[in-house]
């Protein structure tokens, strides 16, 4: 047997003993999707770089004061977001081409199927792209937001973004007039609070969290699995390399999201 599949072995195992299990995922685990990650190298690199433009990036550093932009001129901010989903050569244009014409991998796939067997309880994701959801998972925390719908900024109401005329400058509430944004999570903005005490509540209440293709770089998603931990919880971490967090885990299972999560699940 090789060390993997030995890992895996005690990773089912800890999900079997497991009375609530959560996930938590990042952009490693849409990457199987085609999906690039902010950040990143190698096969897959990241559209941006913390520092500069360097190997294994796209694009320079991201803009980390867009919500403050989109605070400052909401008209503003818009005419340029829809202006930039246009134009080939601009970053969001590219995400949002990966990101529509991504599908669920196999490891969303079978973080659904965990759920309909009654062992998931909850995935809580950074990821914005809607996979999990088409992929089947029900109960889900978007710590992030998701791409497919808007946010009123005033009453937190949400819409779908298909559903809702854009052409206002910028779009209002229907409900109570308030500017609306988009309900992905901007740069320098702050986590919704509703959603932000369901993670925290969640990861106070598993017993073993799964870390799947999270960077372990990112606040507050990143303080989760430590919550966990300190609440007597098992971690086990699926990512192709070794994550700040990794050091936290009861077992880490080397490897890409899509490939290991499927063994897994037919491993409990």
């Amino acid at each position: 047997m090789t060390q993997l599949n030995e890992d895996i072995r005690r990773a089912a195992a800890m999900v079997r003993r497991a009375g609530y299990l959560v996930a938590l995922s990042g952009a490693g685990l849409s990457a199987g999707s085609g999906i690039p990650t902010y950040r990143g190298a190698g096969a897959m690199p990241g559209l941006f770089n913390s520092r500069s433009a360097a190997p294994g990036t796209q694009h320079g550093a991201p803009p980390l004061l867009s919500y403050q932009e989109f605070a400052s001129d909401p008209a503003g901010w818009w005419a340029k977001r829809l202006a930039a989903e246009e134009d080939p050569s601009h970053p969001v244009y590219q995400m949002k081409q990966a990101v529509d014409a991504a599908k669920p991998n196999a490891g969303h796939l079978a973080l659904a199927e965990l759920e309909r067997r009654g062992i998931l309880r909850c995935v809580i994701t950074q990821n914005v792209d809607n996979l999990h959801a088409e992929a089947g998972s029900q109960s889900l925390l978007e710590i992030h937001g998701n791409r497919t719908r808007l946010r009123c900024i005033e009453c937190g109401l949400r819409f779908r973004r298909d559903d809702y005329d854009l052409s206002g400058s910028p779009p209002l509430c229907r409900e109570c007039g308030g500017v609306v944004k988009l309900d992905t999570v901007m740069f320098g903005e702050a986590i919704p609070p509703d959603v932000l005490t369901a993670c925290r509540e969640a990861a106070e209440r598993c017993d073993c969290m799964l870390l799947v293709g999270t960077s372990g770089t990112v606040n507050p998603a990143a303080r989760l699995p430590l919550v966990a931990k300190e609440n007597g919880a098992t971690l086990i971490e699926v990512n192709p390399e070794a994550t700040p967090l990794t050091g936290w885990c009861d077992v880490a299972l080397t490897g890409p999201a899509d490939a290991i999560l499927p063994e897994l699940l037919r491993s409990i």
